[in-house]
């Protein structure tokens, strides 16, 4: 955990009372619009006093006004997530007593509604999320929302008088947000109240759109078509942020497919274990920093990926291998995957034959060779579409 320096302020709304002291009981009612107007949040409505635009019918729109809950609280920088499509819950609680803000970077698709949730799981408090766009510009700040153009937001509810606070936004073009989750306690405060240490939250994406389907591939949106050596293309550094790391250029190429193919799997890796991304991308290729002499890995159409847990196969948990196995079953273009490890070879080979029509590497899709403890070893298909 690190402090955060905030992008830009937050905004509250005027008639906030001073220091609450941690969250203990619900709060009353909503805080007043500026001026003391008492229209309901989100309707554009407003009362006689400070105002910031005009609506389509002359009305006045009131607007938030700016705090700075991260220069007067304490916020904690929490991991990036993507939103995928269908839902992403992370859980996440305030027991170390050291922050009263999480801020958290979240990338979402173009064109698809994605509703952000956060829900109180423990605690007595009432859950206040606040959204910054891609400038670090207020788009809620827990009551009222701001859109244009460029990005569309609307408030489902605010959490005043609930355990759970939710918004529904939409972007015209891939957008990182930055979410806020903290409490009204800590707002109404102005960010100087700490949260309760008892408090867990879920923090839940869910986005509108139908799930990949195999062979959906999504391609790096700072992928250079030019940028080839040896025949092979270079995998770019992850855009967003946090979705991989890899090794330098020169164990960083291979064929188009395989960097799709790496992209897309982790991709999706980051919004169903966020814990575990970002994977680590090794050799594709064979290279100067290759620290293994790989007998493969001269085609374009093999990587190494290390993802905690996910490759270990002495992990006692064998779902994030399988999940992450299937993840790349579920392209219809991997080929194949070499870890050692029985139990989830059995899961995934069925899932493979369940789902696709292809003949996988050396006839299996998962299978064990001296060496694979600690990693995948994954091959996509060659460029005249076969595996062997």
């Amino acid at each position: 955990m690190k402090f955060s320096s905030c992008l830009a302020a937050l905004f509250i709304l005027s008639g906030c009372v001073g220091n609450l002291g941690p969250d203990s009981e619900p709060l009353d009612g909503p805080l007043a619009a500026p001026g003391g107007g008492g229209s309901e949040p989100g309707h554009g409505g407003g009362g006689d006093g400070e105002v910031g635009g005009t609506g389509s019918g002359g009305d006045e729109v009131p607007l938030p006004q700016p705090h700075e809950p991260c220069a007067d609280g304490v916020c904690w920088d929490a991991p990036a997530v993507t939103a995928m499509c269908g839902e992403v819950t992370i859980v996440e609680d305030f027991s170390s007593g050291m922050y009263n803000v999480h801020e958290r970077p979240v990338s979402v698709p173009a064109g698809v509604p994605v509703e952000l949730t956060l829900q109180s799981a423990a605690g007595l408090w009432n859950p206040a999320l606040l959204v910054f766009n891609e400038g670090g510009e207020i788009v809620h700040d827990g009551e009222i929302s701001l859109s244009d153009e460029d990005l569309q937001v609307e408030l489902i509810t605010t959490g005043k008088d609930s355990s759970e606070a939710a918004v529904r936004v939409t972007a015209d073009s891939p957008t990182q947000l930055s979410l806020l989750a903290t409490s009204w306690g800590v707002v109404e405060s102005g960010f100087t109240a700490p949260m309760p240490t008892d408090a867990v939250y879920d923090l839940a994406l869910d986005t509108a759109c139908a799930p990949s389907l195999p062979g959906d591939l999504l391609s790096p949106p700072n992928f250079d078509p030019n940028d080839i050596d040896g025949g092979f293309f270079l995998l770019p550094y992850s855009d967003p942020p946090g979705l991989y790391d890899r090794k330098a250029d020169g164990c960083s190429r291979g064929t188009k497919l395989l960097i799709n193919v790496i992209y897309t799997v982790a991709t999706h890796w980051k919004g169903i274990r966020p814990q575990l991304a970002p994977i680590a991308v090794r050799d594709l290729n064979e290279g100067p920093c290759s620290t293994v002499d790989h007998a493969t890995h001269e085609d374009g159409t093999h990587v190494d990926i290390v993802a905690g847990c996910a490759t270990e196969v002495a992990c006692q948990d064998n779902n994030p291998a399988i999940e992450l196995a299937k993840l790349f079953v579920d392209t219809g273009m991997a080929c194949g995957i070499i870890n050692n490890d029985p139990a989830v070879q059995a899961v995934v080979n069925a899932y493979f034959n369940q789902t696709q029509s292809y003949e996988p590497w050396h006839g299996q899709f998962m299978r064990s060779v001296s060496g694979h403890t600690h990693h995948f070893h994954v091959r996509v298909k060659m460029p005249n579409g076969q595996c062997n």
